[in-house]
């Protein structure tokens, strides 16, 4: 024992990380020395250096640990006679310099520092940077090089102790020589075993009063790091050096003469044996002990762990005779550690093996934990044989935790021992969780709790830093969290140094053993997780930590997750205190949505505040319907739509899912777009939202953000968000943004439970305008629109008398910023086609001359509106007419009017979205109310004074409830009062109908309740040129006008109407026969009769026969005439008539009696019909024509006509029956030929008078 250490000082700070493999390990010390080696060149340095923790020593079988240390306490210097394994052997000082002067106050450093060691250590280094590998500045070695001259090559100064005084054994040859590096590309001169040349100005003695030992010191050079490829090598020779010296004193102690043994001591003992009588027996008993069981401390670090037990369990054996309880405590240790290494053996290597990240390591020996011995294929391990291991006989695992709990039983003897108590609890804690006992393992640890060591502020934190770390490899989390946050608190306590930034980060490692997952989506809150309580406090404690180490943004990030995840859980005054809390902090620092990096490279997520407010219904709103972009239509697309549908069973909808997100309507470039919200506020407080709009991505958007405030504890409340998209494609809409509490939060949809979405994607097409629509009409008050009038923007409505016109006027404003290049006009009713087109009327061209419609402008035009009816009276009572083809219409059909409902479609369009095929659709929603105004009660055809015109007679009705002006041809004018019926005649001449037009009629197949008229009458419809009656009512100022275009007529109604085919001049005696005269002759005259016949319609006529037959009229009875006789041939017959062309011929006749006569004027000829063709045409044309007079029950209405002549021609049966004799007389025998018989019009009356 040294007299100079009477003076001890105990153990100044615990190793918590020792193992039991430490005892093995040599402890080399790396010091930064100088100031001019900035601390990342050392790390990177000392990073390199601990790679190198196991060495072979070359024909001894042994594997040699070393532990490196880059601080370690003098004080703990001082226990290694009780453990030789907490004595530096080694020193290692790494510096930088760059010339001689800078180098003499480095290596001054360096030998204070190996002088604090001088009695412990074996063997120095001094590691240089920034010289050459000769100790020649960089800057004179690059001179040199130009000079071409021979340099001075310093390879090592070098100072070696022959011989070691005490061991007298020579210490092994360590000098180092240079390596070929050169940094600027050239060799070394210097070649290896060359002889050294020292310079002398750098030479330096050492003395050998610094140890007890000679000790021999080294300075190694290198430029950098970087070519430093030695380093290892030298590293390896300076271990040997370190064993060789080992292993002289374990021989020098094995061999040591009981005389010469002295007493060693721990520190706090030496001053218990100053005085103590050294020549009793269990004086040197106790030497004897001690000795033995330093012996096994060198063996245990000469690796021989097998030899090492031997002394253990012998010391053991002299120590307890004694009573030496704190070395027996020691030796009971030593063994434990000496069968741990047997049992669990680490692999050496000779070679630097290639070492994995820190950060995925596990603490030191748990890589080794095997719950097997390793095969004996390992050659070494912990420096012995396998074999031999074996053959030693370690203690049963089981055995080594008793003893471990038997010395600290021994140390827990001794206060100043009690870091040693600790040490030994961490490391028999370590062997069991080798050993997967870890409820064995939390006792040892609790046995830590339960020592009561006076250490300073720094040392707890270490403390319960290594008890958290063993905790948690035990799988106690909750403990591990709880010493966590023990040590975090103990950051600040008072008297330390570490402050809040290491409390922050320790709080934040213990969250995990709370269950807090500083990820809101990891956080479960659907079921119980961990205690609340608690929980709420660790997140306080944490938000306090970040706001006083000067971070707020972290504060406001930790405050938001604990009112975002705990509201639930909170009461009414925790909300509001976490809410003001929160408003505090953003105050000074507003929450983003951004991931927060912390300085362990832990990222905190963001945490967006889904549930202020929550919301449970997020829907992406389509554009009104008038605004929705439709596809252009083409021909393309109709003929598509009737394509032929094919079945198929086969399932198609594969991919179904993946369209639920797709919305089935599109979204314009520029116009205003919304979203609809329904939120809750489940605060205790009036929620204030600063900020909310869109979350999206794809095409850019405009946002147009809300701020609304949601009351306290309510809901449902709606929310509109609005957005413009800026370019065209597809917009995905994510969720929403918010600013709430003074916290921005992303709230992405898929985050949120209540909507089943994660997103929605809208496709944006080009810009459109818009344009807005009204009408001149009044506004209608409902109407039943035609489809399902989603497009309707205005509406409109209108009463008309029958046969009333209106024009409607229609504006369209373009309020957009795009022009209208196209715009298409269309009508949508229930009403057949034709109907239609006479109801409403517009015109294109008027249209189409006022576009483009430019922005801010106006674009009119009128529809017209005209009161459609067919003014038939429902009470047609007349025999002669012919029953309807229709028989649908009603009694209030034409007494109380119809109602007419339309759609009037406007579809524009302008570019860009015209070029892409869209555009947009408004209508305005027609309702015209049609009541009648007069009805025709009955009609009929007379001939006129004139054979070219005819005269038509209407009886018509004055349905209204006013009085009624007629006004019809030339100006004159009637009066009816209400429901007064009149009668007027109006003349038209006789005309040609055109051949009436083959079409589809529609009618039959269209339901009734959709017939609003008869069918259009075709001889009616060209009639109506011809006949103009117009009506005004007075007291309304409602005028309009009378159509006939749903009258049928009779055939002799049509003949009448008609012009004759051929043009008749009758002449008697050379006098022109006009009707209505009626000439008289004298029965003894000799009438002579001229008849001219012109073929004035069309082609040319074959076998044509011209016949006179006179008649004679007696009453009512038409009789034939007996009593004449002809002069001459009274009938002719040619076999061509062309057209144009004209048929004379004359006779004479001689009546013999007195009496009123007709002259019957036929012309018979026959047209070429097909075989198959039936024999009808005959039927229809050569039908006798008969004038009538008007029915009986209209006999007694006044009229301005009734002197008319209405009874001018008769016909009867016995008339046609001679007209028919005398055409079959003509009759050919081809069937394939029609008869026509054409008559004379009007028939030629006279009388013969005595």
């Amino acid at each position: 024992m040294s007299t100079s250490s009477s003076t001890t000082s105990p153990l100044s700070c615990v190793d918590y990380g020792q193992t039991a493999e430490d005892h093995q390990s040599l402890l080399v010390l790396v010091r930064h020395t100088g100031v001019r080696l900035k601390q990342q060149g050392f790390a990177r340095a000392w990073e390199r250096m601990k790679r190198l923790n196991c060495i072979h020593i070359q024909n001894q079988n042994r594997n040699i640990y070393v532990r490196y240390k880059r601080g370690y306490p003098k004080e703990n210097n001082e226990w290694g006679d009780f453990q030789a394994h907490r004595k530096v052997l080694g020193l290692i000082s790494v510096g930088y310099c760059s010339n001689h002067k800078e180098f003499e106050d480095l290596f001054d450093h360096y030998k204070r520092v190996k002088e604090e060691y001088a009695n412990t250590i074996f063997n120095s280094r001094l590691v240089v940077f920034g010289m050459n590998t000769d100790g020649s500045p960089l800057v004179e070695e690059e001179s040199k090089i130009g000079d071409n001259e021979e340099s001075k090559v310093v390879e090592e100064k070098t100072v070696v102790d022959n011989k070691d005084e005490n061991e007298g054994r020579t210490s092994p040859n360590n000098n180092l020589k240079t390596d070929p590096l050169s940094t600027n590309g050239e060799k070394d001169t210097s070649e290896k075993g060359q002889k050294e040349k020292p310079l002398p100005n750098v030479k330096r003695q050492h003395s050998n009063s610094l140890t007890k030992e000679s000790t021999g010191a080294e300075v190694v050079f290198y430029p950098d790091l970087e070519h430093s490829a030695d380093l290892e090598e030298r590293l390896k020779e300076f271990i040997t050096s370190l064993f060789y010296v080992l292993e002289g004193k374990r021989l020098d102690r094995s061999f040591e003469r009981a005389d010469r043994l002295h007493l060693l001591c721990a520190p706090f003992e030496k001053k218990d044996y100053v005085g103590v009588d050294q020549e009793t027996k269990s004086f040197k008993k106790k030497c004897m002990g001690r000795l033995r069981k330093h012996l096994a401390d060198l063996c245990l670090q000469a690796a021989m762990p097998g030899e090492a037990i031997l002394h253990y369990q012998t010391a053991m054996d002299m120590l307890r005779s004694v009573n030496d309880f704190l070395w027996i405590g020691g030796c009971y240790e030593g063994l434990s550690s000496a069968s741990t290494i047997l049992t669990y053996p680490r692999n050496g290597s000779n070679t630097v093996p290639l070492r994995r990240n820190q950060s995925f390591s596990v603490k030191r020996g748990a890589a080794l934990i095997n719950d097997s011995i390793p095969s004996k294929s390992s050659t070494y391990a912990n420096g012995l044989d396998l074999a031999d291991a074996s053959a030693q006989g370690g203690l049963h695992p089981d055995d080594i935790i008793e003893k471990y709990k038997d010395a600290i039983m021994n140390y827990s003897k001794y206060k100043n021992a009690s870091m040693i108590e600790m040490e030994a609890s961490f490391k028999a804690c370590r062997v069991l969780i080798m050993q997967r006992k870890y409820l064995q393992a939390s006792d040892f640890l609790q046995n830590v709790v339960y020592i009561n060591l006076q250490s300073s502020e720094e040392d707890k934190i270490h403390r319960y830093g290594t008890l958290a770390s063993l905790y948690t490899q035990v799988g106690f989390h909750r403990k591990a969290a709880f010493f966590k946050r023990v040590a975090g608190m103990q950051c600040v306590a008072p008297g330390t140094s570490v402050g809040w930034h290491q409390c922050y980060y320790l709080l934040v490692q213990a969250l995990a053993g709370y269950s807090i997952s500083l990820d809101p989506k990891e956080f479960l809150t659907d079921h119980p997780n961990g205690w609340p309580v608690i929980q709420y406090r660790i997140l306080h404690e944490l938000v306090y930590s970040a706001r006083r180490m000067g971070n707020p943004q972290l504060a406001v990030r930790h405050m938001t997750f604990l009112l975002h995840t705990m509201h639930d859980k909170l009461s009414v005054s925790e909300r509001r205190d976490a809410i003001s809390g929160l408003e505090t902090l953003t105050a000074k620092c507003e929450g983003t949505p951004h991931p927060i990096p912390l300085e362990n490279c832990q990222i905190l997520p963001p945490v967006p505040l889904l549930t202020f407010p929550i919301v449970r219904f997020f829907k992406v709103v389509p554009p009104v319907p008038h605004l929705h972009p439709q596809k252009l239509s083409t021909d393309c697309d109709k003929s598509s739509k009737s394509g032929v549908f094919i079945y198929t069973p086969l399932s198609l909808d594969s991919d179904k899912d993946a369209k639920t997100n797709k919305c089935d309507f599109l979204w314009v470039e520029g116009d205003m777009c919304e979203v609809h919200l329904q939120v809750f506020n489940p605060l205790p407080e009036e929620l204030k939202i600063n900020y909310m709009g869109l979350l999206t991505e794809g095409v850019e958007m405009e946002i147009f953000p809300a701020n609304p405030s949601v009351p306290a504890e309510s809901g449902p409340a709606f929310i509109k968000l609005y957005g413009k998209p800026k370019s065209v494609g597809q917009l995905s809409i994510l969720g929403y943004s918010t600013l709430v509490l003074g916290v921005r939060s992303n709230c992405r949809l898929k985050d949120l439970a209540q909507i089943p979405q994660p997103h929605f994607d809208v496709d944006i097409v080009p810009g459109l305008p818009q344009v807005s629509l009204s009408s001149s009409l009044p506004k209608a008050a409902s109407f039943t629109s035609v489809g399902d009038g989603a497009n309707v923007v205005a509406s409109a409505t209108a009463l008309l008398y029958a046969g009333q016109s209106l024009e409607c006027l229609v504006t369209l404003q373009n309020g957009s910023c795009l022009p209208v290049e196209r715009l298409d006009v269309s009508l949508d009713t229930k009403l057949e086609h034709d109907l239609e087109e006479r109801i409403f009327s517009w015109s294109d061209d008027n249209i189409n001359s006022q576009l483009p419609l430019q922005p801010a402008n106006q674009l009119c035009f009128s529809v017209c509106i005209y009161g459609y009816s067919d003014f038939l009276s429902s009470d047609l009572q007349t025999q002669d007419m012919p029953s309807p083809v229709y028989s649908n219409r009603s009694r209030s059909d034409s007494s109380e009017g119809k109602a007419v409902e339309a759609v009037l479609s406007v579809q524009y369009s302008g570019n860009p979205g015209l070029e892409a095929g869209y555009c947009r659709q408004c209508s305005l929603a027609l309702t015209i109310d049609i009541v009648p105004s007069l009805q025709i009660a009955n009609w009929d055809v007379q001939p006129a004074l004139s054979r070219e015109h005819c005269v038509i007679l209407f009886d018509i009705q004055n349905v209204t409830s006013h009085q009624l002006d007629l006004e019809y041809q030339d100006g004159k004018t009637i009066i009816t009062e209400p429901q007064q019926c009149r009668r007027i005649a109006v003349e038209i001449p006789r005309v040609d109908f055109p051949p009436e037009e083959t079409r589809h009629d529609a009618s039959p197949c269209m339901p009734s309740v959709y017939r609003q008229c008869r069918p259009v009458n075709h001889h009616s419809q060209y009639l109506a040129d011809y006949v103009d009656i117009r009506w005004t009512i007075p007291a309304t100022k409602v005028s309009g006008k009378l159509g006939i275009e749903h009258l049928i007529w009779s055939k002799n109604q049509l003949e009448l109407i008609q012009k004759s085919p051929v043009m008749w001049e009758v002449r008697l005696n050379d006098q022109l026969y006009l009707s209505p005269d009626v000439p008289k002759f004298s029965l003894s005259d000799v009438l002579d009769v001229q008849v001219a016949l012109t073929n004035r319609r069309g082609g040319e006529q074959s076998q044509v026969m011209l016949e006179m037959e006179p008649v004679q009229v007696c009453g009512d009875e038409v009789t034939a005439c007996h009593e004449v006789s002809v002069l001459g041939v009274n009938t002719l017959c040619v076999s061509q008539l062309p057209h144009s062309a004209s048929l004379q011929h004359s006779c004479a006749f001689v009546f013999h009696s007195p009496g009123f006569y007709r002259l019957n004027v036929l012309c018979y000829t026959f047209i070429q019909t097909s075989a198959e063709a039936p024999r009808q045409m005959s039927d229809v044309s050569s039908v006798s024509v008969s004038d009538r007079q008007m029915s009986s029950d209209s006999a007694d209405i006044p009229s301005e006509e009734s002197q008319a002549s209405v009874n001018n021609s008769e016909t009867d049966d016995k008339q046609t029956s001679e007209v028919d004799s005398a055409a079959d007389r003509l009759l050919s025998a081809n069937t394939n030929q029609t008869q026509v018989i054409w008559k004379c019009e009007p028939v030629p009356q006279f009388q013969i008078i005595d």
